[in-house]
């Protein structure tokens, strides 16, 4: 109970600072992710110690492993940033084991937890993105209508037969009918989501930086060039603190980079309505 309550309020207290500066400066300092992994396993090993419970300790390790894979994976695939996948590992430290006032749950508490954050965010990433488009409504039809006018032509083919092998397919599916043709429906209408993602991306969230600002995690956008010389190659994934301190030497001003939609308030939705209603799906 005591580390239960020791773990939820400072668990609390990361996602909070972390929304605000987040929403701010499109950013979750490092400190509050390191802190928060340090506070969760070093809580759960004195609870531990004290009364020799080690499993408490032991699923923390286990949390903290299972959103280090999570959280890189993610990172690797472009779906979160450094500070998003590092902070994710701070909640499997302190909220690996479900809190001592919910009841008991066919799903791991972690997992019910993961489940609402994504849920959440893509309602929010859908939201978000609604209020982009009719934020600037005339470079969002022409950017879509560029992009839609080039190379997407095998992605809508390929929806296209997936879409309707799917539907002759519900025929024989019984129970899963509805599914199947809702499915179908959604691989149909997926080429143009991803291509109003693409729109919004370039309108939205290329801007330039001062390098000074610039933190570990955060995508360049193109290859930087001082006087017509590449200093800096882009790369797949984010900038290391090696190549920023090497920018800064060279004097390196601005540089262009890639931003994306605060994800940090759908963590801290999900993990509020995970310690409040446990597991809502049952």
């Amino acid at each position: 109970m005591i580390g239960d309550i020791f773990l939820i309020a400072a668990t609390m207290a990361a996602l909070i600072s972390s929304t605000i500066t987040d929403i701010k400066a499109k950013e979750v300092p490092d400190w509050i992710s390191y802190a928060l992994i340090f506070s969760g396993l070093s809580v759960r090993l004195i609870y531990s110690l004290i009364f020799s419970d080690f499993y408490y300790f032991i699923y923390g390790l286990i949390g903290f492993g299972s959103m280090f894979l999570l959280g890189n994976i993610l990172y690797h695939l472009k779906q979160w940033g450094g500070g998003d996948a590092k902070l994710a590992m701070g909640l499997g430290a302190t909220l690996a084991t479900k809190p001592f006032y919910l009841e008991n749950s066919y799903l791991p508490f972690l997992l019910t937890l993961i489940v609402l954050i994504f849920i959440i965010g893509s309602l929010y990433g859908f939201i978000w993105s609604i209020i982009l488009i009719f934020k600037n409504p005339k470079s969002f039809k022409e950017e879509f209508s560029k992009l839609n006018s080039q190379n997407y032509k095998i992605i809508k083919i390929l929806t296209l037969i997936l879409s309707i092998s799917l539907v002759l397919f519900s025929f024989y599916l019984g129970n899963f009918k509805l599914a199947s043709i809702i499915l179908a429906l959604l691989l149909l209408i997926y080429p143009y989501l991803f291509i109003a993602i693409k729109a919004l991306e370039n309108i939205h969230f290329y801007m330039y930086k001062e390098t000074e600002k610039l933190v570990e995690g955060d995508w360049i956008a193109k290859d930087i060039k001082l006087k017509n010389e590449i200093v800096f190659h882009k790369k797949e994934l984010g900038i290391e603190k090696k190549d920023i301190d090497h920018l800064i030497k060279l004097g390196v001003k601005k540089v262009l980079v890639k931003e994306g939609i605060p994800f940090v308030p759908p963590f801290l939705i999900g993990t509020i309505i995970a310690l409040i209603f446990g597991n809502p799906f049952i």
